[in-house]
């Protein structure tokens, strides 16, 4: 995990000099430069910081971000395996809390400097929208275009920017694929092997299945990634919108146990199955159900139709478009994904928890306090990180045999 975090970190690095290169130059070329750019996007109402419309359904508000996108988030750093793992490589939870700070901070770069870049390349082609002429086909390839359009002509940033791609990529799926494969030997191989041979594994087959799963859970990401095309939102919206659905119902687990005393696992189980099913059911249908609405004018009357190839005549504007969207609660903003499923989490948690423990239909144990939140804890520099090692585990397992 270690040599993870290192790579990441290499590639952080490299993610910003690409984009910060994109940025730079594209705003250079632009007549005018930035106060010229700043003017077409306002023009166009592509800057737009207070819409404080409280709908649900509409993809991108000032409520939808604040809310929506802070419980998204918190699936990412709050129970997502893969975020957890990197906290437990650090000395304590000091150390943590300090690092995730430090990633507010390069997030929120990261985030205003990717938006930036779009507005570079909406200023860019403010008379001749690429994808509307049929220059592009998906929208994922604008940047791309924008690219070797202003860097193609440098030596090496063309490559610096390909660079840029395959970090963003192989820093994700890098930690996921190393995440995945240790939780799969830790809460699964372990246990069954210990269980029906009668000893723990040891560390060297371990370290070889700990491989092929890291392999295995490769090629699906891989198969995973060619199926992408066919779906119509953009690959950030789909992968902020799985973080919804699958880290949703997680999440309500994990803050139902800290929030609910009353709380048992009957209960949790039950908000979590059914959470997840719910969001499943949801994200399909949005998917099936997914049609761009909201869309911003666009012009393609500066196009030179006779230096490209295109697929449709010139258009001078691009209106939003409005099509039969289906049920309108299949159209509920994808950030909102995570908090469906905490609130069903919560409610069914809460209830069935509340119908076991009246009606004695399992045993159930307290919860002990420490697993309940604490809100001392930012004061208390006494509390320490616990890990449980093979031969607890086979201890525990010797004492449910027995």
């Amino acid at each position: 995990m270690k040599a993870t975090v290192w790579i990441d970190t290499f590639q952080v690095l490299i993610m910003f000099a690409g984009l910060i290169a994109v940025a730079i130059k594209g705003t250079l070329d632009i007549p005018g430069g930035f106060t010229e750019l700043i003017r077409r996007a306002d023009r166009s109402g592509r800057i737009e910081f207070f819409d404080f419309n409280p709908n649900p359904f509409v993809r991108h508000t000032f409520w939808t971000l604040f809310f929506g996108g802070f419980l998204t988030n918190l699936t990412v750093y709050g129970s997502n395996q893969g975020t957890i793992q990197r906290y437990l490589t650090v000395k304590n939870w000091q150390n943590a809390s300090k690092a995730l700070m430090i990633n507010l901070i390069g997030g929120v770069f990261l985030l205003t400097l990717t938006c930036f870049c779009g507005l570079v390349a909406y200023a860019k082609y403010y008379e001749c929208d690429i994808l509307g002429s049929g220059i592009i086909k998906r929208g994922e390839q604008l940047l791309p275009y924008l690219v070797m359009d202003i860097l193609g002509k440098l030596h090496g940033l063309p490559g610096l920017f390909v660079a840029t791609i395959y970090s963003a990529a192989l820093s994700t799926i890098s930690g996921g694929m190393n995440s995945l494969a240790a939780v799969c030997i830790t809460d699964f191989v372990k246990p069954i092997y210990l269980i029906t041979k009668g000893h723990a594994l040891n560390e060297k087959k371990a370290a070889y299945i700990t491989k092929g799963l890291a392999l295995l859970f490769g090629l699906g990401a891989i198969g995973l990634a060619y199926l992408c095309q066919f779906f119509g939102n953009t690959v950030l919206q789909l992968a902020l919108s799985i973080f919804g659905l699958l880290g949703g119902p997680l999440l309500g687990v994990i803050t139902l146990g800290m929030f609910f005393k009353k709380a048992n696992w009957v209960g949790a189980l039950t908000g979590l199955i059914v959470s997840t099913i719910a969001n499943i059911w949801l994200g399909i249908e949005g998917v099936l159900y997914s049609k761009p609405t909201g869309l911003k004018p666009v012009s393609t009357a500066g196009c030179n139709f006779t230096a490209f190839p295109v697929t449709q005549p010139p258009l001078t504007t691009v209106p939003a478009m409005e099509e039969d969207l289906g049920p309108v609660f299949y159209r509920m903003s994808y950030l909102y994904y995570s908090l469906f499923a905490c609130l069903i989490t919560y409610f069914l948690g809460v209830v069935v928890s509340f119908i076991v423990e009246k009606k004695k239909l399992v045993e159930i144990k307290p919860t002990s306090p420490e697993y309940l939140v604490n809100w001392k804890i930012w004061t208390n520099n006494r509390i320490v990180q616990t890990q449980i090692n093979d031969e607890d585990l086979e201890l525990e397992v010797k004492k449910i045999n027995l």
